[in-house]
Order: structure tokens, then sequence, then C-alpha cells
């Protein structure tokens, strides 16, 4: 039977969320792979997603008493949805979709979410992957000042790389500064295991940090 890690892995790979090539990374840094949650946008690719992030929220005692999951603007958003519709006939059923919004409302419903946040929630944040970590801070502030307790991260993928200026990765430094650990779905080393062939190329490119 597969693991989570590599069925979620053959998931990105045949569904061209993780591509690999000559890439640019926002960072500048340079890559020979890409990966992209932003391509998921069909009811089938997002009903899978859906179902491997609540997998993975299932397993993870640490969200057994999550009462929100919370997805940032943009791209956290129907990783959020999709992952509560996919825990709908299960015990975690009652469990809330909740998204920020970028702009403050100034009309009708004023409040800075999408979706219904309580005092005394507690919320599991879901992501694509971690870069700097900017929005991922900025979630744990804005729920902490509503009244609820974030619990962790679930993301999509983890690159594994160093973060600048670090010999630890984004994930670690991260954890390190928040207290907050992250569960990934799969890694880059998950890579190899469903694709051997690329084991050379991947191997080329971790050495250089």
């Amino acid at each position: 039977m597969k693991t989570l890690e590599q069925r979620a892995i053959e998931f990105f790979i045949n569904e061209d969320v993780l591509t690999f090539g000559d890439f640019t990374l926002k960072s500048g840094r340079k890559s020979p792979y890409f990966f992209n949650t932003g391509k998921l946008c069909s009811g089938k690719q997002l009903a899978t997603l859906g179902r491997l992030f609540a997998e993975k929220l299932q397993v993870e005692q640490k969200f057994t008493d999550a009462t929100v999951i919370f997805g940032s603007a943009y791209k956290g958003i129907p990783i959020a949805v999709s992952t509560s519709v996919a825990l709908a006939d299960s015990v975690r059923s009652d469990i809330r979709s909740v998204s920020d919004r970028k702009e403050a409302k100034t009309h009708g419903d004023a409040s800075a979410f999408l979706g219904v946040i309580k005092s005394g929630d507690k919320a599991v944040i879901v992501d694509d992957v971690i870069t700097t970590g900017g929005t991922k801070y900025e979630a744990i502030q804005k729920l902490r000042e509503a009244g609820c307790e974030p619990l962790g991260f679930i993301i999509a993928f983890d690159r594994a790389e160093p973060a600048e200026g670090s010999t630890l990765t984004a994930k670690e430094v991260f954890e390190k500064e928040t207290g907050l650990q992250i569960y990934a779905l799969a890694n880059v080393n998950d890579v190899v295991k469903v694709k051997p062939e690329f084991k050379e190329m991947l191997d080329t490119y971790l050495e250089q940090f």
C-alpha cells in the first residue's frame, strides 16, 4: 500500500503541480523544479487535494481538538474549503473552513475573516508551501487577536531548502521562531521514492546548500 507521501507526490506530478525544468523562484534562487497548487481547479483535483489534507489532519494527534481549518488568502482558501468538505462524512464534519480578507471590508460583514471564528477556537492552518513564512506569521497574529489558538500547520510540499542566511530550512526556522510545527504532505526527498530517475538531479541541486 502506498504511503500518503507517495500518493501526494504522484498526484502533484500527474496534475502538473510539481514540474521539472529550469525555474527562477520568487527569491531569485534557480531551481530544477517548481511547485504550484494554483493549477488545481477542477472538482476532481480539489476533491483529491482535500482528501490528502484531511487524511493528514486526522492522523496527526496535534489536530485532534481543531475546530477550524484556516487558509490564508489566496492559495490557502481552496485548500481549507476542500479539506473541510472532505471531512463532511467523518466525525470531524463540524470543523469550519475560514480564511482572511486581503483588504478590510467597509460595509455589511466587516469581519476580517470569511467564515466564522469564535473565541476559544483552535485552528490548523493550511497552505501550499513555506518560503519566508510571511503570510503564516500574519495568520498566527490574526487568529490570536480573534481569540483563536493556532495549533500548527499542514502544507502541501516542503522544499527542505535552507532559509536565506541560515543552515536551517525555512520550515525549521519558522518552527523555532513560533513554537508551532509544520506538517507536510510530502517533501522534496519523497520525490525520488516515486521518481527514482530524478535522484541525481535533485541530489546535485541540494548539494549546493
